[in-house]
């Protein structure tokens, strides 16, 4: 409720939790990272509002991420549940990639055909995958067209990696080679 009964208060607060960060990324310059990752639930939107969003999250998101990119590392934006609504403004702070791209299946809301229209040529993809439905207590051709699925709506001209859309605890070993064994057929 501060967002909204003392908002200066939560800037004050996000702007000495962005400092502390801002130390560690510029002590990155020079790391052998692939990427690292910046995000989390509290950039969901089935947590927050877009409004919200764009006032108490990417101000200082998009801070960290040019000067991540000044330290010379790569940024994945990370987002669990709902991002349809953000999906641009996500895009402008101009990560290198975003996930996880959770669908509906999964308690989020994302249309990965409709996410890749709309920023897939901005940012790479990463996820998308329902690994709750998928990984157990399916068939195998059941988990190959998943990964289809996925390919299908976000893989043309590149800039999409198969990923499950969250961690997952318990998989079919059966699963998790027809997955691996699916996707090595996707090319586009």
């Amino acid at each position: 409720m501060a967002a909204y009964d003392d908002p200066e208060w939560v800037h004050q607060f996000l702007k000495i939790l962005q400092k502390r960060k801002i130390t560690f990324v510029k002590s990155l310059k020079g790391a052998k990272y692939d990427i690292l990752e910046l995000g989390g639930g509290d950039a969901s939107t089935t947590v927050i509002s877009p409004k919200l969003f764009n006032e108490f999250v990417a101000p200082y998101d998009k801070e960290l991420i040019r000067l991540t990119h000044e330290a010379g590392q790569r940024i994945v934006y990370h987002t669990c549940g709902g991002m349809m609504p953000i999906l641009e403004d996500i895009a402008a702070m101009q990560p290198d990639a975003m996930e996880t791209f959770t669908p509906p299946a999964m308690g989020a809301d994302v249309d990965l055909a409709e996410a890749k229209k709309r920023i897939g040529d901005k940012v790479c993809m990463i996820g998308g995958f329902d690994q709750f439905h998928f990984f157990k207590g399916c068939t195998p051709e059941q988990t190959r067209a998943e990964v289809r699925r996925c390919f299908e709506a976000a893989g043309e001209n590149g800039g999409y990696i198969l990923c499950p859309s969250d961690h997952f605890f318990d998989a079919d070993v059966e699963l998790i080679k027809a997955y691996a064994d699916e996707a090595r057929k996707c090319v586009y």
